[in-house]
């Protein structure tokens, strides 16, 4: 196995008595993986098949690699403990039984609502804690939003079409989101601080965040709430800033 630059691959492997070579690329991280390598890699198939398909070349070849060559090729699979955060979904869109198209919120969280951000983490958080497969339907649901945006009644609406979809693909989703909850949490340090287990579940801290953010100004909570998250990040860190001043 002879390895360039960007992960550019050239592998020789024999066929019936002859020498054969193919040239093809390998993810270096997150971000350069397709959405059928990402399902892939979350799916946990055969090492042959994975291969195959982190490879883009038919299982027949890796078939026939030697276990010198599948052990090389093994290594290039440390970028998933190297590189744990990326900025944008793989997953870009979601196909809905008798909804339509569902769509991914924007590359750094660009856009997405606030009370959706809400909504999000605390799901994900719970699942983390306890993996139930109600919640993590429900991540998945106020993740994923019609061309029109985030609706909290359509959100609803739409768990139990997404129950029907295939596990992996949730569960890759899941994990998606929390590699780009990674590269947020690492971009707002003073508002994602280490966590500390005297430190309130996330669920009612956000909503704290929410209320103070809001204050007294009742009548406006619904535009708070479609506040851009990056937008109420950067409003936290300053204010964080200016306490300790």
């Amino acid at each position: 196995v002879n390895q360039n630059i960007m992960n550019n691959i050239k592998i020789t492997y024999r066929r019936w008595l002859r020498e054969k070579s193919i040239e093809t690329t390998f993810p270096s991280c997150w971000s350069e993986m397709t959405p059928r390598q990402f399902l892939a890699l979350t799916s946990r198939p055969d090492d042959h098949e994975l291969l195959a398909i982190m490879l883009n070349i038919p299982k027949r070849i890796v078939k026939r690699f030697s276990l010198l060559q599948i052990h090389e090729l093994a290594n290039l699979f440390d970028f998933i403990k190297r590189d744990q955060k990326v900025s944008s979904f793989s997953l870009s869109t979601l196909r809905i039984p008798k909804s339509g198209i569902l769509h991914s919120p924007n590359p750094k969280l660009q856009e997405m609502p606030f009370m959706q951000f809400v909504y999000v983490d605390t799901f994900y958080m719970s699942y983390a804690t306890n993996p139930r497969f109600e919640t993590l339907c429900k991540l998945v649901s106020y993740l994923y939003s019609p061309k029109t945006g985030f609706n909290k009644q359509t959100a609803d609406n739409n768990i139990d079409k997404i129950k029907k979809l295939d596990r992996n693909t949730l569960e890759a989703i899941s994990l998606n989101y929390g590699l780009v909850r990674k590269w947020i949490t690492e971009r707002y340090p003073l508002v994602f601080p280490k966590q500390s287990s005297k430190r309130k579940s996330h669920d009612s801290s956000w909503l704290d965040v929410f209320d103070n953010i809001v204050g007294d100004d009742l009548k406006d909570r619904d535009k708070y709430a479609e506040v851009p998250v990056n937008t109420v990040f950067r409003f936290i860190t300053k204010k964080i800033k200016e306490g300790r001043k």
